[in-house]
C-alpha cells in the first residue's frame, strides 16, 4: 500500500470516529470574523466532530518510527514498485503541477485549520467544514482542482460537475452531495436545507449556535490537554428519542459480559452525553471515553460493580518481570451472584440455579453464593506469565504461559482450609477421570517457600520422557494453591504461584491513579513467549496457508519485530471527579 493513500484512508477513518475541540485550543480555528468552526453549526446538532490540526497529527504520523519500520518491509517496497502506483504518481504529479504546489503542501494548507464534522437531526443531514489556512490557495485550487474533474467527465462522456447559486454564493455538486466555499471555509454537506443554514450564519451571523448547548459546552470544559480528534454525542436527546436500542434493557445477557460491562451499561442509561479523545505522540496513542458519572444512577443491584458510594478501586497488579498480561478488578461477585434475577434473563437464571445446586454440593453443602463467594474479597486478578523452561525436564516442545488466578479473603484462617480441601479434592477427582480414560496422572505434594504452604501437583513422566525436551502439552501445568497474607493464588504451575508469594511479600506492585479495572499488557514478555514457540509457529502457518518454510518463517519474524516496537498496551476504567472514564493506551520504544 502506498504512503498517500494508507495517510489518506487514515485520515477518512478518524474523520468518521471523530471529534471536537477544547476550549484550550479552540481559539485557533478562527475565521475572518475570528468565530470558531463551532460557532457555524446548527444548536440542533447531536453529535459534533473535529479534527483540529490535521497537518500536526500526519506530520507525527509519518514521522512515526512505526510508519518508518513499515517503509523498511520489503512488502511495502514491492508495493511502491507496481504499476499501480506508479501511475498513481504520474497523476499525482500531474495535479501537483497544475494546483501549484506539492501534495503535502497542499494537504497542511488546505485542511490545516481544522475538520469539523457534524449531524443535525432537524435535516437528517451531515456537514462537513474544512478551513483553510490560506483563502486564497483554497479558492484556486478548488478551481482547477473542479475543471480538471470537469474535463474528464467530458473525456468520458460523462455530466460534468453542476453548479448553482445561493446567495451569490456557487455550490457545486447536486442531491445528496454539495459543497461551497466562502472564505477559509469549505463547506460540504449531504443536505441542502443543512448547507443553507451554515451559509446563512457564515453571511449574517446567528444568535444560536452549538456552543449554546449546555451538554457540548460541559462536555468541552472537561477536555484535558490538547487531543488530535475529539468527539462528543447527545446521548441523551438520543435516548429519550428512543434511538439508542438495547440501552433500555437492565440484563445483560451473560456473566461474562456483565462483569465486563454492566456498569457501563448502568452508566449509558444514565448520561446526558458521551465524548472521546484521541491523543496522538511518538511514545503512545491514548484513546479516552468520557462521560459525566453519579453514583445515584446505580442501581442496588450493581453496586458489586462500583463498590459502596461507587469507590470500589482494583488492587495494584501483582506483576513480576516476566509477566504478558494482568488484569485487576473491583468485583463483588458474591453480590452479583444473589442478584442475578435482576441482573439476567430468565434461561440464564435456570443455567445458574442448575449451576448453584452443583457447585454447593461440592463445597459440601455450603451455599455457594453467600458462604464460598461471599468468603472472597471484592478485589481480584488474573494474571497470564511467560514460563521459564530453561531448567526444567522433561520440557513440552509447545512452551504455554502459565496463569493465576489472585484475591483476597474474607476470613483467611477459616476460608485457607476449605481452599486447600477443595484443591486436593479436584486433583483427586482429575486422577479418577484420568485414570477411567487413560491420562497422565497428577501427584500431589506441599511445598513451603517463605513460611508459606503452597499445595501443588505435577504430572507424572513416562520412564522414556524424564530427560525429554519435546514432551507432552501437559508438561507445561503443574497446578498450585498458595497463600501469602490474606491474599491466595490459584496457579498453572508452582513457579508463577511462587513468584506470586515473592512479589506479595517484597510488595512489587505498581500503582497510578486508581482504577475500577486496570488491565496491562507487556509486549516484550509476549514477543518472548512467541519466540519460545517460534518453529511451532512457522509448522503451524506453513499447514494453515500453505506456505513453503521461508514464506512462514518470514511473516512470523515480521510479526516478533512489528512487537519490538511496542512497549505495551493499557486498558483502564476509572470513576473519579463525577466521570466515567475509559482509557486505552498503546505505548511504543522511543
Amino acid at each position: 500500500m502506498n504512503q498517500p493513500l494508507t495517510i489518506t484512508a487514515l485520515l477518512c477513518g478518524l474523520l468518521v470516529s471523530g471529534l471536537t475541540q477544547a476550549n484550550a485550543y479552540a481559539q485557533r480555528n478562527l475565521d475572518s470574523d475570528g468565530r470558531t468552526a463551532s460557532e457555524l453549526l446548527p444548536a440542533s446538532c447531536l453529535a459534533i466532530a473535529e479534527m483540529p490540526h490535521p497537518d500536526q497529527l500526519l506530520e507525527t504520523l509519518t514521522s512515526h518510527r512505526v510508519w518508518k519500520k513499515v517503509q523498511q518491509q520489503p512488502q511495502y517496497q514491492a508495493a511502491i514498485s507496481n504499476p499501480g502506483y506508479m501511475m498513481f504518481l504520474g497523476i499525482r504529479t500531474h495535479i501537483e503541477t497544475q494546483i501549484g504546489m506539492k501534495w503535502r503542501q497542499a494537504y497542511d494548507t488546505l485542511l490545516g485549520g481544522g475538520v469539523t464534522i457534524a449531524f443535525d437531526p432537524e435535516t437528517q443531514g451531515v456537514v462537513a467544514l474544512v478551513r483553510s489556512t490560506d483563502a486564497g490557495k483554497l479558492q484556486s485550487t478548488a478551481k482547477k482542482l473542479i475543471e480538471l474533474g470537469r474535463a474528464d467527465a467530458r473525456s468520458k462522456g460523462k455530466e460534468p460537475l453542476p453548479e448553482d447559486e445561493y446567495r451569490e454564493i456557487t455550490v457545486y455538486g447536486k442531491d445528496d452531495g454539495r459543497f461551497a466555499i466562502v472564505g477559509p471555509w469549505l463547506v460540504m454537506t449531504n443536505k441542502g436545507e443543512l448547507g443553507r443554514k451554515v451559509l446563512d450564519t457564515l453571511l449574517d451571523g446567528s444568535e444560536t449556535s452549538i456552543n449554546d448547548n449546555e451538554k457540548f459546552a460541559a462536555a468541552r470544559q472537561s477536555i484535558t490537554g490538547e487531543p488530535a480528534v475529539w468527539s462528543w454525542v447527545d446521548l441523551g436527546t438520543i435516548r429519550d428519542a428512543g434511538l439508542a436500542k438495547g440501552l433500555e434493557k437492565n440484563q445483560t445477557p451473560n456473566p461474562l459480559a456483565e462483569l465486563l460491562v454492566g456498569g457501563v451499561l448502568t452508566n449509558l442509561r444514565q448520561t446526558p452525553y458521551v465524548s472521546a479523545s484521541l491523543y496522538v505522540t511518538g511514545e503512545a496513542t491514548r484513546l479516552e471515553f468520557s462521560a459525566p458519572h453519579d453514583n445515584e444512577w446505580v442501581e442496588e443491584f450493581r453496586e458489586y460493580w462500583f463498590g459502596p458510594d461507587g469507590k470500589g478501586t482494583a488492587d495494584s497488579p501483582l506483576e513480576t518481570e516476566s509477566t504478558i498480561l494482568s488484569v485487576s478488578t473491583y468485583r463483588k461477585v458474591s453480590e452479583m451472584w444473589l442478584r442475578a434475577g435482576d441482573l439476567f434473563d430468565e434461561r440464564m437464571n435456570d443455567e445458574l440455579a442448575k449451576a448453584d445446586a452443583t457447585l454447593t454440593t461440592f463445597f459440601a453443602g455450603k451455599d455457594f453464593g453467600e458462604d464460598v463467594l461471599g468468603s472472597f474479597g471484592p478485589t481480584m486478578q488474573i494474571l497470564v506469565n511467560r514460563q521459564d523452561f530453561s531448567d526444567v525436564l522433561p520440557k513440552p516442545a509447545l512452551k504455554l504461559p502459565s496463569i493465576a488466578l489472585a484475591g483476597r479473603l474474607e476470613k483467611a484462617e477459616e476460608t485457607r482450609t476449605e481452599l486447600r480441601r477443595t484443591f486436593q479434592s479436584m486433583v483427586g477427582f482429575l486422577n479418577v477421570i484420568g485414570a477411567i480414560q487413560g491420562n497422565p496422572q497428577l501427584d500431589q505434594d506441599v511445598d513451603i517457600y517463605r513460611d508459606n504452604k503452597i499445595y501443588t501437583a505435577s504430572f507424572i513422566p513416562e520412564p522414556d520422557e524424564n530427560d525429554s525436551e519435546r514432551a507432552r502439552i501437559q508438561f507445561n501445568f503443574s497446578p498450585s494453591l498458595a497463600f501469602a497474607q490474606d491474599r491466595f493464588f490459584i496457579t498453572s504451575t508452582k513457579q508463577l504461584a511462587r513468584d506470586l508469594v515473592d512479589a506479595a511479600h517484597n510488595e512489587q506492585t505498581t500503582r497510578g491513579e486508581a482504577s475500577n479495572t486496570a488491565i496491562r499488557l507487556n509486549a516484550k514478555a509476549l514477543g518472548e513467549a512467541l519466540a519460545d514457540n517460534r518453529e511451532q509457529l512457522v509448522a503451524q502457518n506453513m499447514i494453515k496457508k500453505g506456505q513453503t518454510r521461508e514464506e512462514s518463517s518470514r511473516e512470523i519474524g515480521l510479526l516478533l519485530e512489528a512487537l519490538a516496537l511496542f512497549e505495551g498496551l493499557s486498558f483502564d476504567v476509572k470513576t473519579t471527579g463525577g466521570e466515567l472514564k475509559l482509557e486505552l493506551s498503546i505505548q511504543t520504544k522511543k
